[in-house]
């Protein structure tokens, strides 16, 4: 693997010092990253329901356009119907699934 950084530096922020870490150090780093990486994205499949958050989040911000994004997203992620909501999405995306199936099975069945 190779001893520089694998991602560009965090946006508005400066260039990295390849200098700065030994080969064997960014080396390291690199494969803690990519480890990571690998973590995350396990831990997003085995909770489907945060996608559905997201999803719900980035629509709301789309719809409502709020002026302050902050305050928008802190109301949003600390509103006390906020579970109940997300449980009526995962609801309904189940009941979608469910048709979905039933119609793609009497389409089979028809043939």
């Amino acid at each position: 693997m190779d001893a520089k950084p694998i991602d560009d530096p965090p946006h508005s922020t400066e260039k990295y010092d390849e200098g700065a870490l030994l080969p064997e150090q960014q080396k390291k780093i690199n494969e803690l990253k990519i480890q990571k990486r690998i973590e995350n994205e396990r831990y997003l499949q085995k909770h489907p329901e945060l996608n559905i958050l997201m999803r719900d989040f980035i629509r709301q911000t789309c719809l409502q356009k709020p002026k302050d994004i902050r305050q928008f997203a802190a109301s949003y992620f600390t509103h006390p119907m906020l579970e109940k909501r997300i449980e009526n999405l995962i609801n309904e995306q189940i009941e979608t699934i469910n048709s979905d199936i039933k119609v793609i099975s009497e389409e089979i069945y028809q043939r």
